[in-house]
């Protein structure tokens, strides 16, 4: 037998394409979904791994060039810098509250209720931290459901081709191992789809929760150093009233 013969018996009776398509139209149906879920799925790993990583990266560059307790005009400098962390976006949260109750007591700055405007900056950060972990936690609910479905799917496929293997036999009125081999063969390839689809994702899935799970304590603890900063800042600077923002001296040195 030559090469052009084996290769066309192996792809009409051992290939992995023909055994799925031995097992019927339900079991290409399921081979489909998988597919597309396994493609699905690890694009949001691959995404999620390089966002995630990113982030992480240019956090602890920002943590590691600024000083908190150095003042609020060095942090302010760093976050125009470095406007892609999550640690800029926060500081800038609060900021905003900040200047704007500064803005509006300039002419009087002993009027400020130091209190009242820590509590603003503190609500003003904390909606910053749940909006920053939406957006590190997108996707992941759909990795979720990949990992928790698919098995099933593939339950499926495999339920599918052992009742074309008991109507091959209904049918035909035998059951030799060639009249159950495409059903059976379809059904197992159908469970071993289905796991492959499933298993990276489940990997993934809790890896990123644990990475997003770090990444709120480290906000939550940075959100406290900066509730720190604005907290000394206003007393150090209440007291002066002949200086308008932003030219107010910003921290202690």
């Amino acid at each position: 037998m030559n090469t052009e013969a084996m290769v066309a018996q192996l792809s009409a009776q051992g290939s992995f394409f023909s055994m799925i398509y031995q097992g019927g139209f339900l079991s290409i149906i399921v081979f489909l979904v998988l597919l597309l879920m396994s493609i699905l799925s690890w694009a949001i790993i691959i995404r999620k791994w390089v966002y995630l990583s990113s982030l992480t990266k240019s956090a602890k560059r920002f943590l590691k060039r600024v000083d908190i307790s150095s003042g609020l005009s060095d942090v302010l400098l760093l976050s125009e810098q470095e406007t892609k962390t999550y640690t800029a976006r926060l500081f800038k949260e609060a900021y905003a509250t900040y200047s704007k109750q500064i803005n509006h007591f300039e002419a009087e700055l002993e009027d400020i209720d130091k209190k009242q405007l820590i509590q603003k900056i503190e609500r003003r950060i904390e909606k910053a931290i749940i909006s920053e972990k939406a957006d590190i936690e997108k996707e992941l609910g759909l990795l979720a459901t990949i990992s928790s479905s698919a098995p099933f799917i593939g339950l499926l496929g495999t339920v599918t081709g052992i009742i074309d293997a008991f109507y091959s036999i209904a049918a035909q009125g035998a059951s030799s191992i060639a009249v159950v081999a495409p059903g059976i063969s379809a059904a197992l390839v159908a469970t071993a789809v289905g796991l492959f689809t499933a298993i990276p994702a489940l990997i993934a899935y809790n890896m990123f929760r644990e990475k997003v799970r770090a990444l709120s304590n480290k906000m939550a603890g940075f959100g406290l150093d900066l509730l720190t900063l604005f907290d000394q800042t206003l007393e150090d600077n209440l007291i002066v009233q002949d200086d308008t923002f932003p030219e107010i001296r910003l921290g202690s040195r």
